[in-house]
């Protein structure tokens, strides 16, 4: 028997026509449902769901989860203090006061330091959740069974097919 484990976000719900029973797939795009089986999870089922299946994915889940949600944050954060920055910039030249431009030019870097700093923040706990979906994945298949991973490296993606 022959099994496939996909772990990938390039997948929409429409392209996946059958579902592959006993395990997890982390669909970014299609709105971060998590199908197992014939069953649709959003991330807050797939946490309990992993809490009692398989406790060191539900922790690797948990820690993207929360990664994930403070690069949000920050990216927010980040983009209201470009925003005040710009209307104090704007502002300044208006009222003659050359303090309030500078103070807005500050504010328009610490805005922008906090938006980048968010980017890859975002990107490393979604890649933590796909980890996870990853070790369970891992953890439901037999050494005798082949299966495909996708896998990304330093040189690039590939397929892997391991028997």
């Amino acid at each position: 028997m022959m099994m496939v484990v996909m772990a990938t976000t390039a997948i929409t719900a429409q392209e996946l026509s059958t579902s592959v029973s006993g395990n997890a797939t982390l669909l970014q795009p299609a709105g971060s449902y998590i199908f197992y089986g014939d069953q649709m999870m959003n991330k807050k089922e797939c946490v309990e769901f992993l809490s009692t299946r398989h406790q060191p994915a539900y922790e690797k889940f948990q820690s993207g989860l929360k990664c994930t949600q403070a690069g949000w944050w920050t990216l927010g954060a980040g983009l209201a203090v470009d925003l005040a920055g710009s209307l104090l910039v704007a502002y300044g030249p208006i009222k003659d006061n050359d303090a309030m431009f500078w103070s807005g030019a500050s504010f328009i870097i610490a805005g922008g330091l906090a938006v980048l700093a968010s980017i890859p923040t975002i990107y490393i706990g979604y890649g933590r959740m796909n980890q996870a979906i990853d070790m369970f994945n891992m953890s439901q298949v037999s050494a005798s069974q082949a299966y495909w991973t996708i896998q990304g490296g330093q040189n690039g993606i590939g397929l892997a097919l391991h028997f």
